[in-house]
């Protein structure tokens, strides 16, 4: 009887009692999996001319230096759920307990497939095999879990683990082909290629080998000519991803993959591929595995007519899945939710329509990356969402949108909802529309512009991020309209190196430092706003920071001990102060240093504004409010009535 511990993604089989039913000579015919486990006590022999045929599910365990010599046919092909395992047979196994399968001029047709090479070959030992039946009399010292000698035999889906040495060697006059394998903790290279054969390698994945991750032996120091080697994933090997024989450009980067990754001329790929739990062997791909989708298109095409992964195992996508390349054009309502399981990219020259009621769900840590342009039309009645899929979503659950430089222009988003981001829409040297959107609950800012970004952000609520809802920085000048930014423990809108915001008729409520900072020769034209119940200031200019401010309310702004000012200017600052309304302000209505220039007393307003409802935030003013038509007589309501002052006058005004 047997305990096993283990299934086809995890670490091979522990044995605790009985080791298996021992076996050893020549094989032919069929083994079939019922009669196993197997333990080969001796060496184990596929005779000249001979066939053996290894059923799914059969595992075979080697004594202690056992080995396994194939001179005639072999057909090992397990399936997912049934690999075939060669292993150790000592309870607790160890690199090079065995000394692997040996394919010595073995018919071409061989074929091993869903097979499971574990803890085969010994770094350090020489062997003189005897002769056997004429096959063999030669000493050898490289070999892997698996040696192929003079022949031509065919290795798919496989695993070669926990190695002695080599996971494969391909030794002389060998030109198998080798495709979708896993090389992983092998004590030697990935794969070793001797300079007179000739191996097809597509579609591995050799990672974290204790050598190369492929090593091409040569006569004297030039490089190998030719290697028949494309779409594998070569990355964290100790010495190197290829040794210095390998032929030319091997490893270097060149160009971009299917993915959009790096890859150099026979598109091998040097990334992390992603698996579920390496340490623990399970290779399935997690989501964000550059290894999906990565081999060529048209060809060896996935059952989910996608293209090929590389690895044994198969990305099954979920109905409405979104991960990094973004193939799918048009996010309609009858498919939704949608799921973000992965960062996602947009590539430039590509449009993504997303229709009204669309609701993508973010699965982690991840950033929507738009390089081309985003068409998405929400409604009043059917916003669009980007939301966490968290049960209970907190903030920073996921990352937000970025829109780096160098993208296209063209973004509009319009009745879309952001939620629980790191940042909800990070703009570098990028513009964009946004109306009637919201961007709430962020953990740092609700939308950032830097670098010369000039968004147009209009009636969009920005409610609760924690350092800012807008943070323009680095000449940036977004334009900011009929908007609602309220709570939040930093600021309302936070304006640094020398950008320049235009602010007008939007309302900054409740946020816990100040309605408006400026800083660093950070210059704003600020009219027809209301600046109420802030917890410093309603606006702070600094350090060179001289912004227009015109036609709007200041009301009760800080408290006695913090702040308490209207508009607080200072480090030659010199703010134009005019046609705005101060009420309840706890220190002053403005506070300026010697350095900056005073406000225009005469066109200002010290009177109650009359607020419809502060309570719940409504603030229109009422019919007899002091604030109407008492505005820049320059600046006209829609109706060509002189301006209000506050968020509902002057040319911009939305009732």
């Amino acid at each position: 009887m047997a305990t096993l511990i283990g299934c086809t993604s995890t670490k091979a089989p522990v044995v605790v009692e009985f080791r298996g039913n021992p076996i050893s000579g020549a094989l032919t015919g069929v083994l079939r999996s019922s009669g196993g486990p197997y333990l080969a006590t001796d060496t184990l022999i596929v005779p000249a001319g001979q066939q053996l045929t290894i059923e799914p599910g059969t595992e075979i365990r080697f004594e202690p230096k056992v080995l396994f010599l194939v001179y005639g046919k072999i057909t090992a092909v397990g399936s997912e759920a049934a690999p075939i395992t060669f292993t150790s047979g000592l309870k607790y196994p160890n690199r090079g307990d065995w000394d692997g399968i040996w394919l010595i001029g073995a018919d071409n047709a061989s074929n091993f497939e869903y097979c499971r090479f574990l803890y085969g070959s010994k770094y350090g030992r020489r062997y003189t095999y005897r002769t056997i039946a004429g096959q063999l009399d030669s000493t050898v010292f490289e070999y892997g879990c698996l040696t192929l000698r003079a022949t031509n035999a065919t290795v798919k889906r496989s695993w070669f683990l926990a190695s002695g040495f080599h996971g494969v060697l391909c030794d002389s006059a060998a030109n198998p082909t080798i495709e979708n394998c896993v090389f992983y903790d092998n004590a030697g290279h990935g794969v070793f290629v001797r300079h007179n054969a000739a191996p097809r390698l597509r579609f591995n994945i050799i990672t974290e080998n204790d050598d190369y991750g492929v090593f091409c032996s040569q006569i004297g120091e030039s490089n190998r000519a030719t290697l028949d080697m494309s779409y594998n994933i070569v990355w964290s090997n100790f010495s190197g991803e290829f040794n210095t024989q390998a032929p030319l450009g091997f490893g270097r980067i060149a160009l971009e993959n299917g993915n959009l990754d790096s890859c150099d001329f026979q598109y091998n790929v040097r990334i992390n591929p992603g698996y579920v739990d390496a340490p623990n062997w399970d290779f399935h791909l997690s989501a964000c595995s550059g290894a999906i989708d990565a081999g060529p298109a048209g060809v060896n095409m996935d059952g989910d007519g996608t293209r090929l992964e590389f690895g044994v195992f198969s990305y099954h996508y979920r109905p409405g899945e979104l991960r990094r390349l973004i193939t799918n054009n048009h996010l309609i309502a009858a498919n939704s939710p949608y799921y973000m399981s992965c960062n996602a990219f947009l590539p430039s020259g590509q449009t993504l329509l997303i229709d009204e009621g669309v609701e993508v769900r973010v699965e982690g840590l991840y950033a929507l990356r738009v390089m081309g342009h985003i068409l998405a039309s929400g409604s009043a009645s059917r916003p669009i969402k980007f939301i966490s899929a968290k049960r209970t979503p907190a903030r920073g659950d996921w990352i937000g949108f970025e829109f780096p430089s160098g993208g296209d222009g063209g973004t509009v988003l319009s009745h879309v909802s952001i939620l629980h981001a790191r940042w909800g829409i990070r703009l570098t040297s990028r513009d964009i529309e946004l109306s009637n959107c919201e961007v709430s609950l962020s953990d740092s800012v609700g939308i950032v512009c830097e670098n010369g970004s000039m968004p147009k952000i209009k009636l969009t609520r920005l409610a609760d991020n924690s350092i800012a809802g807008i943070l323009c920085q680095f000449n940036s000048s977004p334009s900011i309209e009929n908007c609602t930014v309220t709570g939040g423990a930093g600021y309302g809108l936070l304006a640094l190196e020398s950008s320049r915001p235009i602010v007008s008729n939007s309302i900054f409520a409740n946020i816990g430092t100040d309605g408006i900072r400026l800083d660093n020769l950070s210059n704003a034209k600020i009219t027809n706003n209301v600046f109420a119940l802030n917890g410093y200031y309603g606006l702070y200019c600094n350090n060179n920071s001289s912004p227009d401010v015109r036609n709007n309310i200041f009301y009760r702004n800080g408290t006695e001990l913090r702040g308490g000012v209207g508009v607080f200017s200072l480090r030659s600052s010199l703010p134009s102060i005019f046609y705005n309304a101060f009420w309840g302000q706890p220190d002053s209505p403005v506070s300026i240093s010697s350095d900056t220039t005073a406000y225009d007393q005469a066109s200002t307003l010290m009177s109650e504004p009359m607020f419809v409802n502060t309570v719940t935030g409504d603030w229109h003013l009422q019919a007899g409010s002091p604030c109407r038509h008492a505005g820049d007589p320059l600046l006209l309501n829609p109706d060509g009535s002189r301006s209000d002052i506050g968020a509902y006058g002057g040319p911009g005004a939305v009732q």
